[in-house]
């Protein structure tokens, strides 16, 4: 950790609850700026806020003990894994399945520590925990976008439209060029894919069939300029809030609608606040389970080889409940009052075509060409 001047407590301090830390989130970005971001190098977090987030990771990890992958007084390798989100959040499920398999494969030689529930700060915070060292394994998704434009390709609206396609994309050589460019750009690899889900659209108003349906709507989106860009082409009002604040701007009406998988909306209840259901399948949003790429280096290649195996089954893990939940959460859904519909995607998808244009372009080299040759047929 020396990029941060705060030194590690005891092991002792790891148990501390942090739920009471509070760190900065970034400003949104205004509609006006969106677009032109899509084609630069992202710059979503001002000098600032990157230190005051900073700051309040090295503030969280103070207390919960610092992360360097050193060796414990039991000479097993210690590593600090994070994530936003609580268990029953696919994030938050694939990290927690991940340091089960991590035990099960190398037993007392890794002693874990997993901080969860916003312990650490939001995504944005987790994933700067994640780029200092402050944090060895990370479950996150969308925000990475924000660092590596390469991965907005994830972004694209309507890119795919099963998971079986998904899987062969994330499993093959397009997901080892998304790892190395995170290693490349963080210092961060991709240890496996797992499962965020389909993205569908809730509201307070009225079902969504076409894009007329979402016309002034004012729907909560993530911190990621590609996702507020594709809204804002389907004639909404994007706004960018923190997950863990959505349910209360739902309930009071700040928020007309949110859009996530079904099993991140069931995690947050937002359907109690929403009537409408509509399915778009706008977008796939894996979980990216990314390791500091230093601490990676510095591990034994019997531990690596135990990470890897761990990673691959808790990516199969991961993407077995996705699609296990999505049934039994719309049965769910629909018992407890809410109006679900298919969507015109034919309509949606045509039109945020120019969205998947800037998204491309924004892309370095000719990675979003071969995809879109590949798999927009």
């Amino acid at each position: 950790m020396q990029a941060l001047a705060f030194d590690c407590l005891t092991r002792s301090s790891r148990s501390r609850n942090l739920d009471s830390i509070a760190l900065a989130s970034a400003p949104a970005a205004d509609s006006s700026s969106t677009r032109k971001s899509l084609g630069h190098e992202r710059k979503t977090m001002k000098s600032l806020t990157r230190a005051i987030t900073m700051c309040g990771v090295a503030a969280a990890l103070v207390l919960s003990g610092c992360s360097d992958s050193s060796k414990n007084k039991d000479g097993a390798t210690s590593l600090m894994f994070a994530v936003e989100t609580s268990a029953g959040d696919p994030l938050a499920d694939m990290l927690l399945a991940f340091a089960e398999e991590v035990e099960n494969e190398l037993g007392d030689s890794v002693d874990i520590t997993v901080q969860t529930g916003g312990a650490i700060g939001d995504e944005e915070a987790v994933l700067q925990g994640l780029r200092a060292g402050a944090i060895d394994v990370a479950a996150v998704s969308g925000s990475v976008a924000n660092l590596d434009p390469t991965f907005t390709i994830m972004d694209m609206p309507f890119l795919f439209t099963d998971r079986e396609t998904v899987a062969e994309f994330l499993d093959g050589p397009y997901g080892d060029e998304l790892s190395e460019s995170l290693v490349e750009t963080i210092g961060a690899r991709v240890l496996g894919f797992g499962e965020n889900g389909f993205r569908q659209i809730t509201n307070s108003k009225r079902p969504i069939v076409t894009s007329s349906d979402l016309t002034g709507l004012k729907i909560r989106v993530p911190g990621n300029p590609a996702r507020v860009a594709l809204f804002e082409a389907l004639g909404a009002a994007p706004t960018q809030i923190d997950i863990g604040e959505a349910y209360l701007a739902l309930d009071q009406g700040v928020l007309d609608g949110q859009e996530n998988p079904l099993k991140v909306i069931d995690a947050f209840s937002f359907y109690e606040k929403q009537p409408y259901l509509s399915l778009t399948s706008h977008i796939y949003s894996p979980v990216y389970l990314a390791m500091n790429e230093d601490t990676w280096q510095g591990l034994s290649p019997e531990v690596q080889q135990g990470l890897e195996k761990a990673a691959a089954a808790a990516a199969a893990t991961s993407r077995a409940a996705g699609a296990e939940a999505d049934e039994e959460l719309l049965s769910k859904f629909e018992a407890a009052g809410v109006q679900v519909n298919e969507a015109d995607v034919n309509q949606l998808s045509e039109a945020v075509s120019g969205v998947r244009d800037e998204i491309a372009a924004g892309i370095p080299g000719d990675f979003a060409d071969r995809v879109i040759a590949e798999y927009r047929q």
